[in-house]
């Protein structure tokens, strides 16, 4: 390598690492791209892009001694992170927390543990490799079945009885790439949130909460979300119970300077910590938290792994924005239709691709089966509702033959998701 930049490898080409590509360049670094795929969103603004998985810990290592690499970062990618952090200690590099920090918060059997044994208020768990490993008689269906260690919610279902139980374990413990163990827990209800924070030096700062959609109901079908709206409408009360628990959250987990994204269930009697992750949320939340905020959470994060402390700046929201994810049914993507003009005519506020042309569309209603999302806004509640609607109407994705592969009957109760708690 001949160019006398600094180097930073970049793991996954989610759209979100377009923008970190960016930062990182305007700071002066040779971007080297890690991505399986041959077309990601992000390779064409990388100065470079290998074909290998995020998720080899030893290839990426080797990649990163042939480039010389000075940094090595992903920003909203649990996995990836994970190998961001093993590389960065055997090479001596900057990173945002330890191998065996990131290790507990993506490994999310080890989170569950260590939740339980500091009283960080998250629902009953086992930990199992076989069905006979469940304790039934200790718990009480319906219950969440989720794999051990993959990325997104892929094999998230939730299981009404022992046939589904048996059936979505399997599946769970199949997908797990490492360990070969499932979570089975005890499912919760209340309203859904996403809370983007910060810590520095013990302190949080809960810059945004977003309230998140949910999928209507369907057996065996993955525990989803088509899209979430901030500001959450949720009280001062709950806000400075999160507040405490994050910072307890961070105490115990050893989390100091980044961003942690908390997902939580909130109810009237309580709230119950889903899982957590020091970094900044998937798809469109940097782009969500800074459009509310005014903060740039993927800046900050850059400087969380480069060591740079910085007290967070930001501002209360002045209106109402939603994210809408585009979920397709199986196939191989071909092309987006009706974006522009509804951005021409200020329905759409942006719009993100996931999904390049020939990339394969999954079968689960997890990650893999979106397409992109996009953002609207609205100065109340109705407008917001009002644009999500006609979007959805007037989005096509098509596959190579044509057909419309879009997916719309999964927004159909998005209006009546906004509770206060």
């Amino acid at each position: 390598m001949n160019h006398r930049n600094k180097v930073a490898i970049v793991l996954g080409g989610t759209a979100p690492h377009i923008a970190l590509i960016e930062n990182l360049k305007q700071r002066g670094y040779y971007t080297v791209l890690i991505d399986y795929y041959e077309n990601p969103p992000a390779k064409n603004y990388a100065d470079d892009h290998i074909r290998e998985s995020t998720l080899d810990k030893e290839k990426v290592l080797n990649i990163a001694k042939e480039n010389k690499a000075n940094l090595i970062i992903s920003t909203c990618i649990d996995q990836a992170n994970l190998t961001a952090c093993y590389v960065a200690e055997q090479l001596n590099l900057p990173k945002p927390y330890s191998y065996q920090t990131a290790l507990e918060v993506t490994n999310k059997g080890l989170m569950k543990e260590l939740m339980i044994k500091n009283n960080i208020p998250t629902s009953k768990y086992c930990f199992v490799k076989h069905l006979n490993d469940v304790p039934l008689s200790e718990m009480r269906f319906p219950l969440v079945v989720k794999p051990a260690d993959s990325n997104g919610s892929v094999g998230v279902r939730k299981a009404d009885n022992n046939a589904q139980l048996i059936d979505y374990l399997e599946k769970a413990i199949a997908i797990s790439r490492t360990t070969g163990e499932a979570i089975v827990e005890e499912y919760k209800t209340g309203v859904e949130v996403s809370v983007d924070c910060f810590i520095l030096d013990g302190k949080v700062d809960i810059v945004l909460i977003r309230q998140k959609y949910k999928l209507p109901y369907k057996e065996g079908r993955v525990l989803q979300s088509p899209g979430s709206f901030s500001p959450g409408l949720i009280s001062s009360k709950n806000v400075e119970k999160l507040k405490k628990i994050v910072e307890h959250i961070g105490e115990v987990f050893r989390l100091n300077n980044t961003p942690i994204l908390v997902q939580a269930l909130i109810n009237e009697e309580e709230i119950n910590i889903i899982e957590f992750a020091p970094r900044v949320g998937g798809g469109l939340s940097f782009r969500t938290v800074f459009l509310n905020t005014r903060f740039d959470i993927l800046n900050s994060t850059v400087n969380s792994f480069l060591g740079i402390k910085e007290q967070p700046k930001y501002q209360k929201p002045v209106s109402y924005l939603a994210t809408v994810i585009i979920y397709a049914n199986p196939g191989v993507f071909h092309k987006i239709e009706g974006i522009e003009q509804l951005i021409e005519n200020g329905i759409i506020k942006e719009y993100h691709a996931y999904k390049t042309q020939g990339m394969t569309i999954g079968d689960d209603m997890s990650t893999r089966s979106r397409i992109g999302a996009f953002i609207v806004e609205g100065k109340t509640l109705a407008e917001k509702i009002s644009k999500i609607k006609e979007a959805v109407q007037n989005i096509k994705a098509f596959d190579e033959n044509g057909t419309d592969l879009m997916i719309r009957d999964i927004y159909a109760d998005i209006e009546n998701q906004q509770s206060i708690v």
